[in-house]
């Protein structure tokens, strides 16, 4: 009896011991190019695994793709708070007004920015850590990259805004997808850089669909559709930020000349036509979306009607 205790108890650590040195996170996905010669970003579900004895970060994905980063290789992780809209394949299976009704549920999940040193040079990739899985994993990282881990938290919450009150409402804007040209945004010392990509929630959306207007103040200054990006150049000051398709989403804020702000119009089911959601995030998302999305070729055609006094 006694030799059987003892070989249960070693059992029992020996399990712990794995235990502690592997975490596995089913269920995550991997946001990344589909080719080296496609940038349009797409998503693929697998396995996260933490291997502490490999000294390891892997991901596979159903398709048996695999990604192994060692430990010592990794230069920074940043994790943000997603808001995205629900639903994927299983709204587009279900269909009609229950379709509608799963895809417009808002759901909070993690972005897992990780950063890390291949070839002598750096690589990034992108994770989804769902909510449920989200503390467990980041407190995984932080135990295993340390300082090389950053929470980011927006500074500020976009609120609903009404559109209404927006001076540039009824302006009109032709928009074209550019697949040849994709420009960087640099920094002006005497302005200020907004970025704003709109990401695709599935690759075939891809150009399509409504427009995504940003509005900094009195007047539009990006339009995107989904899987684009454009970026401006702004006045140091006080702006009124409202990102508007079927509905306004935005805040108050002060931008500084010489400095640069990352914005995601992220899209949601709505009545007629898709909803927006303005996030403030990091620039390591923000570019990497940036990376994998299309210039918009935009212009304004028409100028808003005068409001009589």
């Amino acid at each position: 009896m006694l030799r059987l205790a003892l070989r249960i108890a070693l059992v029992i650590v020996l399990v712990a011991s794995l235990s502690a040195q592997q975490l596995v996170v089913e269920h995550t996905k991997i946001r990344r190019r589909r080719s080296g010669e496609n940038r349009v970003l797409v998503d693929k579900v697998g396995v996260l695994t933490f291997d502490d004895t490999a000294h390891k970060l892997m991901f596979k994905d159903e398709a048996g793709d695999s990604l192994d980063v060692n430990y010592d290789d990794v230069t920074k992780t940043v994790f943000e708070v997603t808001t995205h809209m629900r639903g994927g394949a299983l709204s587009q299976i279900i269909g009609g007004i229950p379709g509608a009704l799963i895809a417009g549920k808002h759901v909070n999940d993690y972005w897992m920015y990780v950063e890390y040193r291949k070839a002598g040079a750096l690589e990034p990739f992108l994770l989804e850590i769902q909510k449920e899985s989200s503390d467990k994993v980041i407190e995984k990282a932080t135990a295993v990259f340390g300082s090389r881990v950053t929470m980011w938290e927006s500074p500020q919450k976009a609120a609903e805004l009404n559109k209404d009150l927006l001076r540039d409402l009824q302006s009109k804007h032709d928009f074209k997808l550019d697949k040849k040209n994709h420009p960087l945004p640099e920094l002006k010392p005497d302005k200020a850089l907004v970025v704003v990509v709109c990401p695709a929630l599935a690759a075939r959306y891809t150009g399509v669909g409504n427009q995504f207007k940003l509005h900094a103040n009195d007047r539009v200054i990006a339009v995107n559709k989904m899987g684009t990006y454009t970026f401006a150049y702004l006045d140091p000051g006080k702006y009124q930020l409202a990102s508007q398709s079927e509905n306004a989403s935005g805040f108050e804020m002060e931008l500084e000349a010489g400095k640069d702000y990352y914005f995601l119009q992220n899209t949601f089911q709505g009545s007629w036509k898709a909803q927006t959601a303005l996030s403030w995030n990091t620039k390591e998302l923000v570019m990497y979306e940036l990376e994998g999305a299309y210039l918009s070729d935009w212009k304004r055609t028409r100028e808003p009607p005068e409001k009589s006094k």
